[in-house]
This record gives structure tokens, sequence and C-alpha cells, in this order.
């Protein structure tokens, strides 16, 4: 993976490469879902089954199996079959680099008054 430590060589990039926006688009739709974002913080501490990520996220079976789905279709997730229960975890360290990038992101933002987030 490119790590960008130069703002200029990102920029070429960015600019050079018209499909590296739509894929960042893309990576950051499936994060935007609140119910895939759960899941893949649940599955940051380890593979779960369905019924386990059901208690974790609190969500019906169904929305966690469509959303499970869509995460594992992506390639964020994997999944593997023990008996009759199949175990999903997180398919790249990229994807716990996110979550603790973002979760560093959130942590710097000030909070208002109220306790909620300023903007």
């Amino acid at each position: 993976m490119k790590t960008w430590t130069n703002t200029n060589d990102l920029a070429r990039h960015l600019r050079e490469s018209p499909r590296a926006c739509a894929d960042m688009r893309e990576y950051l739709a499936l994060l935007a879902n609140p119910v895939r974002l759960k899941l893949l913080c649940a599955l940051v501490e380890g593979p779960l089954c369905v019924s386990e990520l059901m208690e974790r996220v609190g969500e019906r079976q169904s929305t966690v199996s469509q959303q499970l789905r869509h995460l594992y279709q992506s390639g964020l997730v994997a999944r593997e079959k023990a008996g009759v229960r199949v175990y999903y975890r997180v398919n790249a360290p990229v994807v716990t680099e996110t979550l603790a990038f973002l979760a560093g992101i959130v942590d710097r933002i000030p909070r208002g008054r109220d306790g909620g987030r300023e903007g």
C-alpha cells in the first residue's frame, strides 16, 4: 500500500489517475453505512459469526447478512465456514488501519457545549 507523505505527489496522483477519486468514494461509501461500520468495528476484534455480530451491533439477521454481503463482495471482509456457521473477519490490514485513522480524527474534533460535534 502506498503511503502519501508528500502532498504534491498525492495531488499529482489524483490528477493523473481519474479512477483514484472514484475508488476512494466507493470505499468511503462502504464505510459511511452505519451498520457496515459497526460490523467492521466488531470484526476488528477477530472473526465472528452472524449471530455474534447481530448481538454486537443490535441489528436483525437480515440486516446483518445483507451488509456483510456488501462487505464481502467489496473484499473488505472474508468468510470461512466452520461446521454450520460462517465466520467473518477483516480481510485486509488496511481496513483496521482506516478505522484507527478515522478514530484518531474523530478524537481530535472539538465537541460543542452540548457534548456533540460542532458544525
